[in-house]
């Protein structure tokens, strides 16, 4: 499988590469061609050397493929990153590099453009499957073949004429080699770079609601959000001092870890943001409205009977819930946290100081927008510190669970 992936992001990259590179050739080629045909222009009429015709054609068709590949990468994007129109493209410019060898070499005596295409498919167009030496092997042939034939039959010459050909091809092989070297080692490099930056970004959308880490990882800062209705959840453990006195130190902390974490669990399945822990304390907020809330807080309570069922303990929660105008954001630049403020999180701390051990209190804002969905039971006098005395309504569960069951009929 990482075989397979390796090949993948290789044909991906080495194609991005190449098609590149024909864009810089499409817009270089056409000032550069008639740079070089100049002299063969100087004399009156249409140049009749063989030669140069082989040189023009080559020049045109090089335009042409560089110009083809690049619509081809804008036009059918569902050949990027496969593997047959990378061999495709390598065998091609192979071909064109092996005739401009032949019709430069046999007209000036230069083969520097060989040379300069060689080594690009070397350095370059990378392939997942080793085709290129095969191809240097079949282009460097060619070359001995038009050298023989031009030295007619002189071995002397034709060495001379292919010692900077084979030098060239030696040279793309070897590079070759140090190319796939590299690739894997970059892909190695890539992919721990990216596992890396996953598990960043994995311990910073622990930390932070996703939309704020995105916002802190593109900007640097997060600007503070007012919303309109949000939701407001503090639990306590009742009675947790007295409870922390009997325990030692490590097996206070494993304990609050074992039940804050399954917490956590009950945050995410309720699509609501955990705030933070203060001491035994819990807060947890819903952006729009308070309903998730109130099933949060019934799975909160059941949580807490399966702890004490399975430790033998005898631990229950208090939780209130308000709903109204609060600010949420980020303060600070060193261990940035993300927070809520106003009178809304005051009054839900009180809430949940109000409760009744193993109960939810909620404010009357919390019952107008659950009401339809689960059952409560009014308290008419809840007294609030700074807030005097208000009308309340303990949670008692969803209306579904609270509807009664239907009487099977009779026979």
């Amino acid at each position: 499988m990482q075989e397979w992936a390796f090949r993948e992001w290789l044909a991906a990259r080495s194609w991005g590469l190449a098609v590149r590179y024909c864009r810089a050739v499409a817009w270089l080629l056409p000032p550069a061609a008639l740079a070089a045909n100049a002299p063969y222009f100087q004399g009156d009429g249409w140049p009749d050397d063989p030669g140069f015709l082989w040189l023009l054609a080559w020049q045109v068709t090089a335009e042409a493929v560089c110009i083809a590949t690049v619509l081809a990468n804008r036009w059918l994007p569902q050949l990027r990153g496969r593997e047959w129109p990378l061999y495709l493209f390598c065998a091609v410019f192979m071909a064109m590099t092996t005739w401009i060898g032949l019709a430069d070499g046999a007209l000036r005596g230069d083969l520097s453009l060989y040379a300069t295409g060689s080594t690009f498919i070397a350095a370059v167009i990378c392939t997942p499957r080793p085709m290129r030496r095969p191809l240097y092997a079949l282009s460097f042939a060619a070359l001995c073949v038009a050298a023989w034939l031009g030295a007619h039959g002189s071995v002397a010459t034709t060495v001379a004429m292919l010692v900077n050909p084979f030098c060239v091809v030696v040279l793309c092989m070897e590079l070759d080699r140090l190319t796939l070297s590299r690739a894997r080692a970059l892909y190695g490099e890539t992919r721990r770079a990216e596992a890396e930056r996953e598990r960043a970004d994995s311990v910073l959308y622990d930390l932070l609601p996703v939309h704020v880490a995105e916002q802190l990882k593109q900007d640097g800062r997060a600007p503070a959000v007012k919303y309109a209705n949000m939701g407001v959840l503090f639990a306590d453990i009742v009675g947790f001092t007295r409870y922390a006195r009997r325990l030692p130190p490590d097996a206070l902390v494993m304990m609050l870890n074992q039940v804050f974490s399954g917490f956590d669990g009950l945050v995410r399945e309720h699509g609501v943001e955990k705030i933070k822990t203060l001491g035994d304390g819990y807060m947890a907020v819903a952006h729009e409205g308070a309903s998730s809330l109130c099933g949060l807080a019934l799975a909160m309570h059941n949580a807490m009977a399966a702890y004490n069922q399975a430790n033998g303990t005898d631990l229950h929660l208090r939780i209130g819930i308000h709903a109204g105008p609060a600010v949420a954001g980020v303060i600070g630049t060193q261990r940035p946290l993300y927070d809520v403020w106003g009178e809304t999180v005051n009054v839900a701390s009180r809430l949940e100081s109000a409760a009744p051990s193993g109960a939810t209190l909620v404010s009357a804002a919390v019952y107008a927008q659950a009401a339809a969905s689960f059952a409560f039971e009014v308290v008419p006098c809840v007294p609030l510190r700074d807030c005097g005395s208000v009308k309340g309504w303990l949670l008692q569960a969803s209306a579904a669970a609270a509807a009664p069951a239907p009487v099977a009929a009779r026979a």
